[in-house]
């Protein structure tokens, strides 16, 4: 028995057989980790990190185990050793939130033999949920030089401090979270090799491309977001995070140049950022993607991202994409419904994470797992090798010229009924077609002499569409996925001769008689000013008017298997 695992066993208590609640209560503590990085809220030249520790059974037999390093989501806090005594292992079916169901298997991970420790990224945790004021310092939302630095010093801590399972010195180490808790692991493992396997779940590869699609603000997302942190979980954030919280819930403020400071701060704040740096090579790391088809927040192009930038760096690296992730948009006509569950098919993506790390860090069974598979609702997946752009087979003209003004064409009063439609000539008539791939627009998009942009002294006096994939089914037409893309009149790709334009990935199974086309809007409230999921009715673009012209090909490709549970 080494003399660190002397030391945790007389802290913890003897080698006796106790109950779970026990054993969960006399192998857990809270602990403080000193990160490098200077704390900018008081100017010393550390900051000081919160987590909890939980040992697996297998340290009182001095037995070496691997590490997870789990953190939360935006606006929340690390599991403290109260909430992991109180948690159960759920499944896709659970009744409680995604996020609250992947954080779940950190207890059937400590069961499994894995050690856990579970921080508060800096800024948060000021709840006071968890006794404590949480991580020092502001957030500046997950920066290489800072949150990247602290979470470096949280696998040192692990390292320096824990019995861990080693091949050859180098330490098995996994990392498991959601959304901000998921976006630190990919970056992580860019900056350290010592981590073996990660579980990204619902996360962006590029935070521009997922809030500033093509230069337009997300601003639904972007104040619901600022305001969590700012008003409902009192977190500190940095002054640049502050300065673009300000400008990003500005009510005239729509596109990227409105609000400047994000864009550095955005692209920055990314796996991208590395992949943009050709001097950068990146490790190779086991990525289990857990992502929503119909996240709105970050869509399915992020994960199939970072799924092509790691498999290059020669990991193993899957997608599970679900029917869950970041919802809220409007119910009702034109609607698909609530977000579904984390099952792919027939996989169970919740149940599928502990499995993961089971065969990269204990070498155990290995995982049967497709390469990607994708949800095309509630109860059937495909599995596929690759997620391909749409091509020419199946285009849909946008023809004669289509104007969509912000007070007319919209989803105030309904999710589609309101934007106008153009479907293919044909219907479907094989029933073995689905949607699943990225559409590929080519649109001339010019301002009315009646567009209003209500901040041109940023930039010319743009208008906007915004695409999203329709099906006519039952005479509804509804959007699929939830999805919209928006395209600019001032984007250089929208000229005279339109170049190709990437939309948002979309999967969908299709029924014999659909229509299936784009829909066009001149205003949508993922991108309004208004938080989102509160039901208002946003204003920044009540002026837009811009008028249409061009093509958008459908990725529509026939299956010969599905996966259904």
């Amino acid at each position: 028995m080494s003399a660190v695992t002397l030391i945790l066993t007389a802290l913890t208590g003897g080698c006796d057989s106790d109950s779970r609640d026990e054993i969960a209560e006399r192998l857990t503590r809270e602990i403080i980790i000193h990160s490098p990085t200077p704390n900018d809220s008081n100017g010393n030249p550390t900051t000081a990190i919160t987590a909890s520790l939980f040992l697996p059974d297998e340290h009182r037999e001095g037995k070496t185990y691997p590490l997870i390093i789990n953190s939360h989501g935006w606006g929340g806090s690390r599991v403290s050793s109260d909430e992991l005594r109180a948690m159960e292992p759920a499944t896709a079916s659970s009744p409680i939130a995604y996020g609250a169901q992947v954080e779940s298997q950190l207890v059937a991970l400590r069961e499994a033999g894995y050690a856990i420790i579970s921080f508060d990224q800096r800024g948060f945790g000021r709840n006071g949920d968890d006794g404590d004021e949480g991580s020092e310092g502001g957030s500046h939302g997950m920066s290489p030089d800072f949150e990247i630095e602290d979470a470096k010093a949280v696998v040192q801590w692990g390292v320096d401090n824990l019995n861990l399972l080693t091949d050859d010195g180098d330490p098995r180490i996994g990392l498991l979270g959601s959304s901000y808790g998921g976006a630190f692991q990919p970056m992580l493992a860019a900056e350290d090799p010592r981590i073996d396997a990660i579980v990204p779940s619902m996360t962006w590869h590029n935070l521009t491309t997922a809030l500033a699609p093509n230069g337009v603000l997300k601003k639904a997302w972007l104040i619901g977001i600022c305001n969590k942190a700012i008003e409902d979980d009192g977190a500190e954030l940095s002054v640049e995070m502050e300065l673009a919280c300000t400008q990003v819930r500005l009510d005239d403020s729509r596109e990227i140049n409105d609000a400047r400071v994000t864009e550095s701060l955005f692209f920055d704040n990314s796996l991208a950022s590395y992949e943009a740096d050709a001097t950068f090579q990146m490790p190779k790391v086991d990525a289990l993607i857990l992502h929503g088809v119909r996240d709105t927040l970050f869509p399915l192009n992020e994960a199939l991202d970072m799924h092509r930038y790691l498999s290059s760096a020669g990991g193993d690296v899957k997608i599970i994409a679900h029917e869950s992730g970041h919802g809220a948009v409007r119910s009702g006509a034109g609607s698909q419904g609530p977000i579904g569950q984390a099952y792919c098919g027939s996989i169970d993506a919740i149940t599928t994470i502990r499995r993961w790390f089971d065969e990269k860090l204990y070498k155990r069974a290995a995982v049967a797992l497709p390469d990607i598979c994708v949800a095309l609702d509630n109860q059937t997946g495909v599995h596929v090798t690759n997620v391909a752009p749409a091509t020419s087979a199946h285009r849909v003209a946008i023809s004669p010229v289509a104007t969509v003004t912000g007070s007319s064409e919209n989803n105030v009063r309904s999710p589609a009924n309101e934007a106008l439609f153009f479907a293919l000539s044909q219907t479907i008539t094989q029933t073995n077609q689905i949607l699943l791939g990225t559409p590929i627009a080519r649109l001339a998009v010019s301002a009315t002499p009646f567009n209003s942009d209500p901040t041109p002294f940023t930039g010319p006096n743009a208008a906007g569409v915004f695409i999203g994939i329709g099906i006519q089914r039952n005479n509804q037409v509804y959007l699929v996925d939830d999805q919209v893309q928006p395209v600019l009149s001032s984007d250089n790709r929208t000229g005279a001769t339109p170049e190709p334009i990437e939309l948002v990935a979309v999967a969908e199974k299709l029924e014999f008689g659909d229509r299936v086309g784009v829909l066009l809007y001149g205003k949508h409230d993922i991108y309004e000013n208004h938080p989102i999921g509160s039901g208002g009715v946003g204003t920044n673009w009540d002026g837009n008017a811009a008028t249409v012209l061009g093509s958008v090909d459908l990725p529509i490709i026939e299956v010969d298997n599905l996966d259904r549970r």
